[in-house]
């Protein structure tokens, strides 16, 4: 028991990726791309919130300088 550790934590399960120019290969490539694509800025709850009101500040932003740019010319 002197060589067992107690605060030792349990290793993740390793993912080997399939070798290069295999089928399971392009299929992997398939899966992660599209999950990427749907990961995209949309699953993440806290963001979501965050991407809206950095949206409507540049909208409003772009807006003010095309109306002080008519009215300054």
């Amino acid at each position: 028991m002197a060589n067992h550790k107690k605060t030792q934590k349990p290793r993740k399960p390793q993912n080997h990726l399939p070798k290069v120019g295999t089928p399971a290969n392009d299929k992997y490539r398939l899966k992660r791309s599209r999950e990427d694509v749907l990961d995209f800025g949309l699953m993440h709850p806290g963001r979501n919130t965050l991407t809206w009101i950095l949206g409507v500040l540049a909208v409003v932003f772009i807006a003010a300088m095309l109306i002080s740019f008519v009215f300054l010319t």
